[in-house]
């Protein structure tokens, strides 16, 4: 049932500041869509400050970035949307080898991610995350549509659009937790995140998704150097997840080395 998957989460206080909240973050309702899409390796490896950290290949020479856009209905900080960019990482325990390890991660359902850039459209979710779980936060406008079948999420900074990702809404069926490894440039270590896709489902091919990217904004410019294409080599659209995110953990001292 899904109510398991948050129950017994053990919970703290804490605080930055005046601002009082409580770890993990828990997302109890979300909705999201993703896509993956194709990106030169070489370029990829760039972005990643962390050289032990190895952007994962689906071919050699060719890496993915992942972009999501999440609707949250349920949280403690309240309704709020998010918007991430992620660099899937070559899990460690496995050959680094193209395909191959994207497919371990697969079937063990654990995940290894850079964070690139994350952007809320709450204050006190940017403040939370990116003062806490250091997480390259910002504020920023993520706006929902739906339209005959069809979910469109806005990216914006300001006036500035960053990107339109566009995806189907189609049938989906409960999915097992995911465990995601978060790596981020300001935080020298793994956090840890936990994913309960309730209602998901993931296709391969870009006839499920569609990507216009901004002119403008740096982080559009960077897609738009990065990206191999627009076609999306893989789409996730998920009606309801749940999501746990434990924040950093010094004494663990996770690599993905």
């Amino acid at each position: 049932m899904p109510g398991d998957f948050l129950s017994g989460v053990e919970r703290s206080n804490a605080s930055i500041g005046d601002l009082s909240f409580k770890l993990p973050v828990i997302i109890k309702e979300a909705r999201i869509i993703s896509a993956v899409f194709p990106a030169s390796a070489k370029k990829l490896r760039a972005l990643i400050p962390d050289k032990n950290l190895v952007p994962a290949q689906l071919l050699p020479g060719m890496g993915l970035v992942q972009l999501t856009a999440y609707e949250y209905s349920d949280t403690d900080m309240g309704p709020f949307n998010e918007f991430s960019v992620v660099i899937p990482l070559y899990m460690p325990g496995f050959p680094k080898l193209p395909f191959y390890n994207l497919n371990k991660a697969r079937t063990t359902r654990e995940v290894h991610n850079f964070l690139l850039h994350r952007a809320a459209t709450s204050e006190t979710a940017v403040r939370i995350l990116g003062e806490h779980h250091l997480w390259p936060e910002f504020p920023a406008s993520i706006e929902f549509s739906e339209d005959e079948g069809w979910l469109t999420c806005e990216w914006k900074e300001g006036d500035d659009l960053i990107c339109l990702l566009r995806g189907r809404k189609i049938p989906a069926k409960h999915m097992g937790v995911v465990k995601i490894f978060i790596f981020t440039p300001r935080h020298p270590h793994a956090q840890r995140a936990d994913i309960n896709p309730d209602q998901s489902v993931t296709t391969r091919g870009s006839e499920n998704a569609e990507l216009s990217l901004g002119s403008s904004h740096p982080i559009a410019a960077e897609l738009s150097e990065t990206l191999a294409s627009t076609r999306a080599r893989m789409y996730t659209y998920g009606p309801r997840w749940q999501l746990i995110a434990y924040g950093p953990q010094p004494s663990r001292g996770d690599t993905a080395g």
